[in-house]
C-alpha cells in the first residue's frame, strides 16, 4: 500500500472513531441516569474485553508482552484517556445537557494541537494551522449563538460543576492521542486497545463491588443491556482500534483536526435520539468543520507537520 492510500485510511479510521466517541456522550447521557458510573462502565469493559482478547491471540503474530516504557505509557494512557475521562465525563453529564457536552468537546482539537507542540515538539504547518482554524471556527458557529442568546432560566449551580468535570474529561481525551504517539511501533493498535482496555477494567472494577451490592439488577432492561452492549462492543473496542491506528499514520496535530467530528456527532445523535431541536447555524457549523477536514487531508507529504525529538 503506497503513501498517499495509507494517510487516506488513517483519515478514515480517525474520522470513524470520532463519530463513535461522539455518540458515547448520548449514549452515556442516557446509561448515567440508569445506572451507577462505576458499574456500567465495568460491565461495558468487560465486553469489550471479552471481544478483543480472543482476537488478539488468535491475530497475534508475535509477543503479547511489552517493554517497560510503552507499559508505562498505556497504564497513562487507560488512567487519562479512559478512566479519568469517562468517569469525568459520565458525572459531568449528570448535571450537563449533551448538547453542552458537545460545547466542551469542541475544545479536543484546539487541546490537541496545543499539546501536540508541547510534549511533541510538533511543527504546525500552514496547511494545518488553516484545518484547525476553520474545525474551530465551525464549532462556534454552532456554539455561540446559544451562548450569545438570553435565557430567562436560573442555571443550577450543578451545571458549572458539571462543565468542569466535562473540561477535565476533554483534556483526558486529548492526552491519549499525545501518549500514543510516544508508544513504540511494537505495539499494534489491536495490542495497545487491549492492554488500555485491561487496564482500565482494573481502574473501575474496585469501586464498582460497592455499587453492585446495592443496585438493583431486575431493573435492568433490553435497551439497557442494549447500550452497554454498544458502549463496549463499538465505542472501546472498535473506536479505540480505529483510533490508535489512524494516530499511529498522522501526526497529532492532523488527529486533532479529526477530532471536530465528535461535537458534530454528538449533534447529530442529539437530533435523531434525544429529538432536540434544528438549527441551521449547526449546518454552517458541520460545514467549516468539514472544509477543516479537507484542508487537512489535501497534503500531500506525510504528516503535514515537522517533528523534532518526543520528550519520551
Amino acid at each position: 500500500m503506497n503513501l498517499n492510500h495509507s494517510r487516506i485510511f488513517a483519515y478514515f479510521e480517525l474520522a470513524i472513531a470520532s463519530i463513535l466517541v461522539g455518540s458515547s456522550v448520548v449514549v452515556g447521557k442516557i446509561t448515567t441516569m440508569q445506572m451507577p458510573v462505576f458499574l456500567s462502565q465495568t460491565i461495558s469493559l468487560s465486553v469489550a474485553l471479552l471481544l478483543l482478547i480472543p482476537i488478539l491471540l488468535l491475530k497475534s503474530g508475535g509477543p503479547i508482552l511489552v517493554g517497560r516504557k510503552d507499559l508505562f505509557v498505556l497504564l497513562l494512557q487507560a488512567f487519562l484517556g479512559m478512566f479519568m475521562f469517562r468517569v469525568l465525563m459520565l458525572y459531568g453529564l449528570r448535571t450537563a445537557h449533551a448538547a453542552e457536552a458537545g460545547i466542551v468537546t469542541s475544545l479536543t482539537p484546539a487541546i490537541v494541537a496545543f499539546l501536540s507542540v508541547i510534549f511533541l515538539k510538533e511543527l504546525l504547518t500552514i496547511r494545518l494551522k488553516i484545518g484547525i482554524l476553520c474545525s474551530l471556527l465551525g464549532i462556534l458557529s454552532m456554539q455561540v449563538p446559544g451562548w450569545l442568546l438570553p435565557s430567562s432560566e436560573i442555571q443550577p449551580q450543578g451545571l458549572y460543576i458539571g462543565l468542569l468535570l466535562l473540561l477535565g474529561a476533554v483534556s483526558g481525551e486529548a492526552m491519549l492521542t499525545i501518549l500514543r504517539k510516544m508508544t513504540t511501533s511494537n505495539v499494534s493498535s489491536l495490542l495497545g486497545t487491549t492492554y488500555v482496555t485491561l487496564f482500565s477494567f482494573l481502574m473501575f472494577l474496585p469501586f464498582s463491588f460497592a455499587e453492585a451490592l446495592t443496585y438493583d439488577f431486575g431493573q435492568l432492561s433490553l435497551e439497557d443491556i442494549g447500550l452497554l452492549l454498544y458502549y463496549g462492543i463499538f465505542v472501546t473496542a472498535i473506536a479505540y482500534i480505529l483510533w490508535f491506528r489512524g494516530v499511529s499514520k498522522v501526526s497529532a496535530a492532523t488527529a486533532a483536526v479529526y477530532t471536530s467530528c465528535i461535537p458534530v456527532s454528538t449533534l447529530l445523535l442529539s437530533y435523531a435520539v434525544l429529538h432536540e431541536p434544528f438549527s441551521w447555524t449547526h449546518v454552517a457549523g458541520g460545514a467549516f468543520v468539514f472544509l477543516g477536514i479537507w484542508q487537512v487531508s489535501r497534503s500531500t507529504k506525510d504528516d503535514g507537520v515537522q517533528r523534532s525529538n518526543s520528550l519520551f
